[in-house]
């Protein structure tokens, strides 16, 4: 038992005597490497926001033209359709929101203008950070003969 005392102690004192801790290089090496990458994690983290804004903007581009098309393809009278410019408009089409909604109604050739009438609608996005755009444009043709076909 004492032998087995001995040996510990005879480590411990051996273990004490070396030198512990990090060299000043090896901090700072370890700090490069960090830093490195937190940075990666920020710029990965930049472009998942801005792909999901993006995202955001063209789902409320979409929502926003099938309400102004539902309400054009619903009319009774095809033509009786007109161009409409709405400026300032919500995801919802109500104004004091971001959004520009351009419609243009166009005769087919060849089809009487009381049977069909095409149908085309530009939703853009004013806004944005610095030079690049909020959105890009959302451009939808459609046909109708009214009574939501």
């Amino acid at each position: 038992m004492n032998e087995l005392y001995r040996q510990v102690t005879q480590r411990a004192d051996r273990s004490s005597s070396c030198e512990q801790g990090f060299s000043l290089l090896e901090v700072m090496i370890a700090m490069v490497i960090l830093t490195v990458g937190i940075l990666s994690i920020v710029g990965i983290q930049y472009h998942v926001v801005n792909g999901n804004t993006r995202g955001n903007v063209m789902t409320e581009q979409i929502n926003l033209a099938q309400r102004v098309l539902e309400r054009y393809k619903n009319t009774v009278h095809v033509d009786k359709l007109g161009n409409e410019d709405m400026v300032g408009v919500d995801e919802t089409g109500a104004p004091g929101g971001p959004y520009t909604v351009r419609v243009r109604v166009e005769n087919m050739p060849g089809v009487k203008e009381t049977d069909a009438q095409k149908i085309t609608l530009t939703v853009t996005k004013s806004g944005g950070i610095g030079t690049r755009p909020a959105g890009s444009e959302l451009r939808v043709v459609t046909l109708t003969r009214g009574h939501g076909i």
